[in-house]
């Protein structure tokens, strides 16, 4: 007898065609399993190992040994007589045929049903955040890339502000490539730390490559290794190491963008985009050394770092009084911390106005100077000069931070229909900022819609942002879940404590609680609002004499910062809608020139004139 007779006597064949069909079908749902956990995609290469691997073990297996009656025994052990191979390939044969089957049935599946339901399964952690947002759908055709933060590889741990800011300045330098789109520093590095693939970071920022790499100093001396990955093939298009002397970081800087347009073959040349080895931002090392530990420290936050952050910039600028970056984020920075520390505010109020001038003296378009002195106006309550900086800011920018700004002072002045289209502008460019998620979720409580705040809301929380928690505690008092919302204000005292945010204050903590639990104001628990979350919290009772009592104190106080942003935020919500009916309110927006703005720049989404001295809220 041949061997290929007696290849299919034993059904080894079969069995090999049957195998081979059924390792497809295994590794098909692996593969959709191990994409929706987010699992690295070597583990299914491992996996097709070894499905080959096993295939000869199998064929072996298949013409040693036959299936009997009485159970696996060797071929050579069995009479011809007593074989049952005709029985055992009908059955491998109907086996075959159903996998077959089943297999067509995946590929019509794979071919003709939207992608779409898969998208969304795997889309958020949490059901609520399944829905596809605008910014999502709006970026689907642009091309892309995120510039991830680099892994500092220095000895010193203190070096990762370095390999941060080599990370943020090739974003800056790749965002002005017309037809790029690239999320802002806040997206990219909000998976810093975080053991999340490639392919889920790409796409929660809706991207369809990543630039990422590492930075080794030592001395003068600097290496940094950068590689471009397509996303969807799972390739490096590029990598490539330079091992270069300090000096020549910014040049660095431009080859590695060049060779990434390249890559992306978005533009035949580099025209769009800024040549820093030969428009150096300073020509001082240590100058910009500092500034890159400036701004690292800034976007941490915090009181401690914002300090840390102003020093490191003052000496940048120290030492070289052109640099025209340092002084405008010495700006933006001196006018952040007066929200933070408002002891000092006369102080930081002075840097910034002087650094912002000053960066503007050496570039007028500096939207990081513009968006400082945007902030510097609204600390002070000039309303209209504040909006105007802030627009232009937005409008030169293509960072997300002066958009953002501009939603915010927008929100708090009552454009809410304009802040919320300038927020979810930044979301275009920030999808996955929590601090951000967390303004449109207030903004979706403006406009009463709570779907949306409650998406918003929990986008946050998945970031890590506390204040979340915070706006799922408003939601769930809006709606009347008293259990949860307790529960959730609960939860965010004990977070604000931890992180020394007096966002309600301590003394009226535990009195709202037992005044929400007991769905009764008690007089006696709480004499006045002394936070704008207490004044949130006292609006559920209507005690809107204790809230005008915290607005009188704030305002004229000129606490406009601390007040004006976080205030704001419930200012035009309608469950304030009383208050806006009261004198005393309408009064104090006539002495914070808040009604002067209206008049020129136009009234706001929810008041308007009654005659020439008059208007009225909604």
């Amino acid at each position: 007898m041949s061997l290929f007779n007696e290849l299919k006597r034993r059904n080894v064949l079969r069995v090999g065609v049957a195998y081979i069909v059924a390792t497809w079908l295994l590794l098909q749902v692996v593969d959709f399993t191990l994409d929706v956990i987010g699992a690295p995609n070597w583990i299914l290469q491992v996996l097709v190992l070894l499905g080959v691997i096993g295939l000869p073990a199998v064929l072996a297996f298949a013409w040693v040994f036959e299936m009997t009656p009485e159970g696996i025994k060797r071929e050579s052990e069995i009479q011809r007589d007593d074989s049952v191979t005709a029985h055992t390939a009908k059955k491998l044969d109907k086996l075959t045929i159903a996998l077959l089957i089943a297999v067509v049935v995946i590929v019509i599946a794979d071919r003709f049903v939207p992608q779409a339901s898969h998208e969304q399964f795997v889309s958020e952690p949490s059901e609520q955040a399944a829905q596809p947002t605008d910014h999502e759908q709006a970026v689907a055709t642009i091309p892309s890339v995120a510039v991830l933060p680099f892994a500092n590889m220095s000895s010193d741990p203190d070096n990762e502000y370095f390999s941060d800011g080599i990370s943020e300045e090739l974003l800056n330098l790749l965002v002005q490539v017309e037809g790029l789109r690239v999320p802002s520093r806040t997206s990219s590095f909000a998976f810093k730390g975080m053991n999340i693939s490639i392919k889920e970071i790409a796409r929660q920022l809706a991207v369809e490559h990543i630039l990422e790499g590492s930075v080794r100093k030592a001395g003068n001396q600097v290496r940094i290794t950068a590689q471009l990955i397509d996303v969807a093939t799972d390739t490096h298009l590029w990598s490539n190491t330079y091992d270069r002397e300090l000096d020549n970081i910014f040049a660095i800087q431009d080859e590695i963008s060049r060779e990434i347009i390249r890559e992306l073959k978005i533009a035949l040349n580099t025209s769009g985009l800024v040549s820093r080895d030969e428009s150096r931002p300073t020509n001082d090392m240590q100058a910009y050394q500092d500034y890159l530990r400036g701004r690292h420290l800034f976007i941490q936050r915090g009181l401690p770092g914002l300090k840390a952050s102003l020093e490191s910039l003052q000496t940048a600028v120290s030492r070289d009084p052109e640099f025209t970056d340092a002084w405008a984020a010495l700006s933006q920075t001196a006018a952040t911390l007066t929200g933070w520390d408002q002891d000092n505010s006369e102080k930081y109020n002075a840097i910034a106005l002087e650094a912002g001038n000053r960066a503007l003296s050496l570039d007028q378009n500096s939207a990081t100077a513009l968006s400082g002195l945007g902030l510097l106006n609204y600390n002070k309550g000039n309303w209209a000069q504040s909006l105007e900086l802030l627009k232009r800011a937005a409008d030169l920018s293509k960072d997300s931070t002066p958009t953002y700004f501009y939603g915010l002072v927008l929100l708090a002045v009552g454009y809410l229909t304009e802040a919320h289209e300038k927020l979810a502008q930044a979301e275009l460019l920030d999808p996955v900022y929590p601090q951000l998620q967390y303004y449109l979720g207030v903004s979706a409580m403006m406009r009463d819609d709570l779907a949306a705040a409650r998406l918003h809301y929990q986008r946050t929380i998945d970031g890590s942002n506390s204040n979340g928690t915070w706006g799922m505690y408003w939601l769930e008092l809006k709606t009347g879940n008293i259990d949860e919302a307790i529960s959730r204000l609960e939860e965010s005292i004990i977070i604000f404590e931890s992180q020394g945010i007096d966002r309600i204050s301590p003394q009226a903590s535990q009195a709202i609680i037992a005044a929400i639990k007991n769905q009764a104001y008690l007089q006696d628990g709480i004499t006045a609002a002394t936070d704008a979350g207490d004044a949130l919290s006292l609006s559920h009772f209507g005690a809107y004499a204790e809230i005008m009592t915290y607005l009188h104190n704030y305002y004229s106080e000129g606490d406009l910062l601390s007040i004006g942003l976080d205030f704001g935020n419930y200012l035009w919500a309608p469950e304030f809608s009383t208050l806006r009916q009261m004198p005393e309110f309408k009064k104090l927006l006539i002495d914070i020139g808040m009604v002067e703005l209206w008049k020129t720049r136009g009234w706001p989404d929810l008041c308007h004139p009654t005659g020439d001295n008059d208007f009225e809220c909604k």
